[in-house]
């Protein structure tokens, strides 16, 4: 049997309550590789975010990670190798298991899933030039977009090894066929992902709070994370309890059918890889507001299903928000534009077929 590894996300034996990007992929491609009789070894590569671990246990895990990669590249008639990976140290241990896998002879693609590694690059030298040294060990380099490819290009990394391989959703996820519609009714926002200063949270809030003062409106906070108590007592404060949910991290169905029951999607991140919870909204027909950071300019056209934001202030959101409330047609037009992009760009069959065969034919 043809054998694949991947360094990512174990699929858990249960539904998770925020399950993100990383996990997610890792759902889609092994269910796609299995689909194709490919078998699928994964070294997970599973952290908790809030709190992130001591030091000394990321270590150990990491070293962990080293050894098991080895090991299996000994043992196993291994095709190829697949290495999601985060910013930080996260980057230098996946750098050194690609440094494996050449050692071994063994074709890797080394897959950045995280918006924050192209930040610190773009804000520092040294670390532009640690960047660029480092990406010359793996042997391919996915990106999730337009402007990832750029961004690499950007840093010195070869073009012939950059390749776009934009994200995808598990095959149970649910899609949209029709555009949804708002006239004559409340615009419903929703946001999901962490309660943190970087997705733009404070900035969102205070948008809402202007806005409250003209409009009639309602945004889902659908997320839990540091700044989850600041936003309870923001809405309280602020008298704004009929126009704010804050629901916590829920379950997939939950958070399904509160994209179901939105009208436009809102993330103001700072940094993005790909954000997941864009994608699912892209699935579902939403509109959406998001600022231009990592790969969402290839599937968020400005004016065409959604705003592209070039920042996240307050007043950013203000406007882009404001535009639904006042024209709430943009609605329906926007959203079938979001179904055709996710149509075109999010195919999980042949984005995951774009990664198989990228090591598949290199081995």
């Amino acid at each position: 049997m043809k054998s694949i590894i991947l360094v990512g996300a174990r699929v858990p034996e249960s539904s998770v309550p925020n399950p993100g990007g990383q996990l997610t992929a890792s759902i889609g491609l092994i269910e796609h590789a299995e689909k194709l009789g490919y078998s699928v070894k994964v070294i997970d590569t599973t952290q908790s975010s809030f709190p992130v671990p001591p030091l000394k246990a990321r270590l150990k895990r990491g070293w962990q990670r080293v050894v098991e990669l080895f090991s299996s590249l000994s043992s196993d008639n291994v095709q190829g190798v697949i290495i999601f990976s985060s910013s930080g140290m996260s980057f230098y241990e996946r750098i050194v298991l690609s440094m494996i896998c050449r050692l071994r002879k063994v074709p890797d693609v080394f897959f950045m899933r995280s918006g924050h590694f192209m930040n610190q690059v773009n804000k520092s030298k040294f670390y532009r030039i640690i960047a660029s040294t480092f990406l010359k060990v793996p042997q391919n380099i996915g990106a999730q977009g337009e402007d990832w490819k750029l961004f690499y290009s950007s840093i010195g990394v070869k073009e012939s090894k950059v390749f776009v391989v934009r994200n995808w959703l598990s095959a149970s996820f649910p899609t949209l066929t029709v555009p949804k519609k708002a006239e004559d009714k409340l615009i419903r926002f929703v946001f999901v992902g962490w309660m943190v200063k970087e997705k733009g949270v404070t900035q969102l809030l205070s948008a809402i709070s202007e806005l409250s003062k003209e409009f009639t409106f309602h945004v889902d906070l659908v997320g839990g994370g540091t700044l989850e108590g600041y936003c309870s007592d923001y809405v309280v404060n602020n008298q704004l309890q009929d126009y704010v949910t804050l629901h916590g991290w829920q379950d997939k169905d939950y958070v399904v059918e509160t994209y179901k029951n939105s009208h436009v999607f809102i993330l103001p991140s700072e940094a993005e890889g790909f954000p997941n919870s864009f994608l699912e909204a892209l699935a579902l027909g939403l509109p959406a507001i998001c600022t231009n950071v990592g790969g969402v300019s290839d599937s968020l056209i400005n004016g065409e299903n959604g705003h592209l934001l070039a920042n996240n202030s307050s007043e950013s959101i203000y406007n882009a928000m404001k535009s639904y409330i006042e024209k709430p047609e943009l609605v329906e037009c926007y959203s079938q534009a979001a179904i055709e992009v996710y149509k075109q760009n999010h195919s999980r069959y042949e984005n995951c077929s774009i990664l198989l065969n990228r090591i598949i034919g290199d081995s």
